[in-house]
Formats: structure tokens, C-alpha cells, sequence
């Protein structure tokens, strides 16, 4: 859904006001949608883990409620996909523009190192604020997890606007330095330091996760977009599973602390390397995501 609701936003976008077709405007609000969601979730479940009963099904209520209302929305929007297609001539799922598939790498390094900080503290957050902050409320534990998806969110849209260099630039320099405090506030515990080291990391994997959409977008064929920022967003989410795995294991061999400190620096390296890509390959193809005009498959 992730995927097809991005290309469906530019469609729509697109249709209401063909005068803006290199407006920035789709592209934040559904990196925004995205990393909002991601946010909303915890906190709601944190309050309601906190003081309503049986909170296992008032927040699946809750959820079911929510898709409700988004799927008679969706039935009320308009269609943007040409369904008269011949049979014989297929669309492809995934095509890039000649040239392109370094820098698809670069732009699925980058959802996937973005995503694996905002999945390793949404997972074992709780752990850590019970086992070594010695925090026992669920508020707190869904709050920690909200401003952190709350700040990648905030900062796209704060930084939405600029230049793709300056947003990527900003990113690598912002991520790592979050990553750093989280491991200093394992060391010295304390909870208000914390809350802050994951505000900053999840501001800086905002940036890349944006980063990396448009530079998905800017190498796929027009009518494959949807394809290949499917396959980004599939890399994006393994970024944010396989590494809670991989720290969990860890976690039998190692302290937390020393843990944290190897996954920081290996996706600190990791970010800066995908944006040094990033940024040194052009889109070889005309235009970026939002300046696509062709709909998709």
C-alpha cells in the first residue's frame, strides 16, 4: 500500500494541478504519511497500554476503525491508471532509466539504513527503557518511539524544500550524531538524554528515507514507477526487520551497550557511504519524482 500511495499522490497531484508538475508538495506529504503513521501508532498504543481496559483489543478496534475510514476515501478518489491497455502489451513491473541501477543501490541503502534505526528502537525500545533506564510506564515507551517517528516526519517537512544535496547532507551528519547519544545514554543512563538521542537519529533517517525515495524515483521508468518504488520500499522494510534480528542475537553475546555502539557505527557508515553515492550520480533520466508526468503501471 506504502508504494502505491506514493505514485498514487503524484497522480493525483498531478491531475488537480498540471501547472505544478515540479511541485515537492506530493513527495513530502506521503514521505510525511509514511513516517506520521509510523509515529501516531505507538503513542496510541502507549496511552491506551496505560489506562484502558483490555488494551489488546482497543487498539486493534481502534486500527480497524481507521481502515474503515481509509478505504471508503480511497473508494471515493478518482482512478489515475489507464485500464484499457492492451493485453499484449503489458507494463513492466520494475525498469530503470539507462544507467540507473547504481543508483537505485544508493537510494535502497538508504531506506534500509534509515529504516533500520527507526525498526531496532521501535522493537527493543521497550527492553531498553525497562532493562536500563528502569522506566516502567508504557506511555513513556510508546512516547519514545512517537518522537522518534515523529521527528523523521517533522523534519522532512521542515526540510522539505530544499535541494536534495543539502537534505541528504544534513542527514548523514544528523543520523550518526543521534546514533552516538543513544549508545551514551546506555552508558549513562538517563532518560531525558535518551528521548533526545532518538528525536535526533529519527530526524536524520527521515531525511535519508527522503533522500532515498526521490532518488528511487528519479531512475524508474515513468510507467514503472510504482513497480520499482515498490521494490525501494521492500529493501526500506527489510532495513527495518533484519537488523532487530541481527541485534538480538547480539544482545546473547554482548552488553547492550557495546551492542548499540557496533550497530551505530556500522549504520553510520553505512548512511554516509549510500548519500557520498547518492549524491556523486546524476539521475540519468529528465526530471526527478515529482516532475514525472507519465502514470504508472
Amino acid at each position: 500500500m506504502a508504494s502505491t500511495a506514493t505514485t498514487y499522490l503524484h497522480d493525483l497531484h498531478h491531475e488537480a494541478r498540471p501547472e505544478r508538475m515540479g511541485s515537492v508538495l506530493p513527495g513530502i506529504v506521503a514521505t510525511a504519511a509514511n513516517l506520521g503513521g509510523l509515529a501516531s501508532g505507538p503513542l496510541v498504543a502507549g496511552a491506551a497500554a496505560e489506562w484502558l481496559p483490555t488494551p489488546l483489543i482497543t487498539t486493534q478496534a481502534i486500527f480497524t476503525l481507521a481502515m474503515a475510514v481509509c478505504l471508503a476515501l480511497v473508494l471515493c478518489t478518482p482512478e489515475t491508471v489507464d485500464l484499457e491497455l492492451p493485453a499484449a502489451e503489458p507494463p513492466s513491473r520494475f525498469v530503470l532509466r539507462p544507467g540507473g541501477r547504481r543508483t537505485f543501490g544508493a537510494a535502497g541503502a538508504l531506506g534500509a539504513f534509515a529504516f533500520a534505526i527507526l525498526g531496532l528502537i521501535s522493537s527493543l525500545g521497550a527492553s531498553v527503557l525497562h532493562g536500563t533506564l528502569h522506566t516502567d510506564s508504557h506511555l513513556v515507551v510508546g512516547l519514545a518511539a512517537f518522537l522518534m517517528f515523529g521527528s523523521a516526519a517533522a523534519a522532512q517537512l521542515v526540510m522539505g524544500r530544499l535541494p536534495l544535496p543539502r537534505v541528504l547532507t544534513v542527514g548523514a551528519v544528523v543520523f550518526p550524531v543521534g546514533l552516538v547519544l543513544c549508545a551514551v545514554a546506555l552508558y549513562h543512563p538517563a532518560l531525558w538524554l535518551y528521548l533526545v538521542a532518538v528525536s535526533l537519529s529519527g530526524a536524520g533517517s527521515g531525511l535519508l528515507f527522503k533522500g532515498g525515495v526521490e532518488r528511487a524515483g528519479s531512475v524508474a521508468e515513468p510507467a514503472s514507477r510504482a513497480g520499482v518504488l515498490a521494490v525501494f520500499f521492500v529493501v526500506a522494510y527489510l532495513g527495518m526487520g533484519l537488523p532487530s534480528v541481527l541485534f538480538s542475537i547480539a544482545l546473547r553475546h554482548f552488553a547492550v551497550q557495546t551492542a548499540m555502539i557496533g550497530f551505530a557505527a556500522v549504520l553510520s557508515c553505512g548512511a554516509v557511504v549510500s548519500v557520498a553515492v547518492a549524491l556523486r550520480d546524476r539521475p540519468p533520466g529528465p526530471g526527478a519524482l515529482s516532475a514525472q508526468s507519465a502514470r504508472p503501471s
